[in-house]
């Protein structure tokens, strides 16, 4: 029995995250999460493994705009009413999305916070909900699931034993401790030690009546590499280094931690302290 002990969405891919006592799934993931996304002016996506300092703008959502603050405190309010907005298509890894640019004063307040990306000034453009980003077949078991601007799946589960057996692994290596937002999980739970090998396993909340399926262990990148306060990357190489060295996956060839998740039922409500059997 697993228990969920964290929950976060990230409005904006690779800006601060938004921890959340209870969260409503929705079409791709939790509601709000990753729904928006900093490109350049050609529409690629931009993330930290890009721009480092991009974990220091702190997201929130009100009843009508989502907010970003700088670590200056300057503030930036989008509204969420999408009736004046210009339809664009923008490109995450290997997809093109039907997304909504939020403007030029957000180019600007990006820009100024930021700085340019390869001489271009940045942009920040809304996942179309209308528009469909599908997660690749192969991983689904015949189950269709969707995302919005994530990496590729609507979730990621990570648990609090990987991450004591990770820190224990670095300080054998005399290499510093990570926290939990390294890896910018949307759960974390307690009570699921090698969760990066329950591929194909199931969590089901009987209570609530919903239920996760696990389909790939989360390979991991740069970005756990990056001080997600101050946007400083202290080692290079840790923690991967020492998470390829545990292997924690039977994945071959990387660095893994947490597993990526999709959602088996209809829509629910997720709380802290749900508890999640194993199927």
């Amino acid at each position: 029995m697993a228990q969920i002990t964290d929950l976060y969405i990230y409005p904006v891919k690779s800006l601060k995250g938004i921890a959340l006592k209870e969260a409503q799934t929705a079409q791709r993931g939790l509601e709000y999460d990753r729904e928006w996304m900093i490109t350049d002016r050609d529409y690629n996506f931009i993330s930290q493994r890009e721009i480092e300092l991009m974990t220091t703008i702190e997201t929130d959502i009100d009843s009508d705009s989502l907010i970003l603050t700088s670590n200056n405190q300057k503030t930036l309010k989008i509204p969420l009413d999408l009736s004046s907005r210009n339809k664009v298509r923008a490109v995450v890894w290997d997809d093109l999305c039907d997304a909504f640019d939020e403007g030029d004063d957000a180019s600007r307040w990006l820009t100024e916070v930021l700085g340019t990306f390869r001489g271009s000034l940045l942009r920040l453009v809304r996942f179309d909900q209308k528009g469909e980003r599908p997660v690749p077949k192969k991983y689904l078991h015949g189950v269709h699931a969707e995302s919005a601007f994530s990496d590729q799946f609507p979730y990621l589960i990570t648990s609090w034993e990987s991450l004591s057996r990770l820190n224990t692994g670095l300080s054998e290596n005399d290499s510093f401790e990570v926290s939990m937002n390294r890896f910018r999980p949307n759960i974390v739970v307690n009570g699921l030690p090698n969760v990066e090998m329950m591929t194909s396993s199931n969590l089901v909340c009987e209570k609530s009546g919903y239920q996760f399926g696990l389909r790939k262990p989360c390979k991991r990148c740069k970005i756990t590499t990056i001080d997600q306060e101050t946007g400083a990357i202290e080692n290079p190489k840790e923690p991967l280094a020492t998470l390829a060295k545990l292997k924690f996956s039977e994945e071959e060839n990387g660095a893994f931690f947490g597993q990526n998740a999709i959602l088996l039922s209809e829509h629910a409500v997720l709380r802290v302290g749900d508890l999640l059997e194993i199927a």
